[in-house]
């Protein structure tokens, strides 16, 4: 803040001239104080970050390790050129492009834990228990259809449903109130 009685004058070049109470002066010059509005737009703006087609398979999301990281910033190098890639612990990307601008690309979308998705044991067998090793559909639960066992019963919630109980007492009330107009409009005439 300026002290009190201070003169600031800008001039047409867009230097600042500061004068004090005192009689002292302090320029700055207009280079300095005013950034010209660009209409141009930043790298990050031109472009859109390209994802690899497929996540990277790590140990713990949560915390890459430095060569997990080091594939996933390769990956992305060679899809966005130009641009230097920083990652986080957490896979997530940061994208710098050569005018400073960035873009960022969360890790949810660039990797993925080992283990998940789909995965098939084709050493895995099984063994009927059964003595002449057929299934026996009367007995296990695939032959049974229990999905569909109480189609018509809803769940019991809790929840009562009183507007419709509500509903038939507003209609009595009214009746009741419209016997008594009737009445003492007939007592009238």
């Amino acid at each position: 803040t300026l002290p009190e009685g201070s003169k600031v004058t800008v001039g047409d070049n867009g230097d600042v001239t500061v004068t004090y109470p005192d009689g002292s002066k302090d320029t700055i010059p207009g280079d300095k104080v005013l950034e010209g509005k660009s209409d141009a737009k930043s790298d990050a703006d031109k472009n859109e970050p390209k994802e690899p087609g497929d996540k990277v398979k790590v140990d713990d999301p949560n915390k890459l390790t430095d060569s997990e990281k080091e594939e996933l910033s390769n990956n992305l190098e060679k899809l966005n050129p130009g641009t230097v890639v920083t990652i986080a612990d957490d896979g997530t990307a940061t994208l710098t492009y050569p005018d400073g601008s960035t873009n960022t690309i969360p890790g949810s979308q660039l990797v993925t834990a080992k283990g998940n998705g789909n995965t098939t044991n084709s050493n895995v067998k099984v063994t009927p228990t059964n003595t002449n090793n057929k299934i026996n559909k009367d007995n296990n639960s695939l032959g049974k259809n229990t999905a569909n066992a109480k189609a018509g019963e809803l769940p019991q919630t809790g929840e009562t449903n009183d507007s419709q109980k509500l509903s038939v007492i507003g209609m009595a009330l009214m009746g009741i109130l419209g016997l008594f107009g009737l009445g003492k409009k007939r007592k009238k005439d």
